[in-house]
């Protein structure tokens, strides 16, 4: 009983530590009309702190992914390369975090991609979202829905 509990504060004590990581400017792009997928952009930022680098984690932080299950079971880490003249979107398996410093997912750079929607998200409407991350449990935020141009109109800001 002792190394059972013992266990579970040590287990609740080590999950406090990943607060390092947090989410802002969460934004799910307003599909085309009849497209069955869209994509999600948002900042992670990793900022250790004494307690997160007193843990000595085997590898550095990392995104893996994202969640929506309010539109999709299906999600894909993406990144937009330029070969030859021409964009094209490559799968990626993860986007690792540097230590103070913010990643920003967003349109013709690193995002995520849902695929086969359930439902047509529509412009104002909000979605929660839960970050695949390898140490921190429960990233979230609440993405926005916005057109194309609505991110275009703030991208140039």
């Amino acid at each position: 009983m002792k190394r059972t509990i013992s266990a579970l504060i040590l287990g609740l004590s080590c999950c406090s530590a990943y607060a390092a990581v947090s989410v802002s400017d969460c934004v799910i792009r307003e599909p085309a009309p009849g497209s069955d997928k869209t994509g999600l952009y948002f900042t992670v930022t990793y900022q250790p702190d004494a307690q997160t680098d007193s843990l000595r984690l085997p590898a550095p932080e990392a995104l893996y992914g994202a969640t929506v299950n309010a539109l999709t079971s299906y999600t894909e880490l993406h990144t937009m390369t330029h070969v030859d003249g021409v964009m094209a979107m490559q799968r990626i398996p993860q986007i690792p975090l540097k230590p103070e410093q913010s990643v920003e997912l967003k349109p013709g750079g690193n995002h995520v991609m849902l695929f086969n929607l359930k439902k047509r998200p529509i412009a104002g409407e909000i979605y929660p979202v839960e970050l695949w991350l390898a140490f921190a449990p429960e990233v979230k935020c609440d993405a926005m829905v916005k057109t194309s141009a609505e991110l275009q109109q703030a991208g140039s800001h």
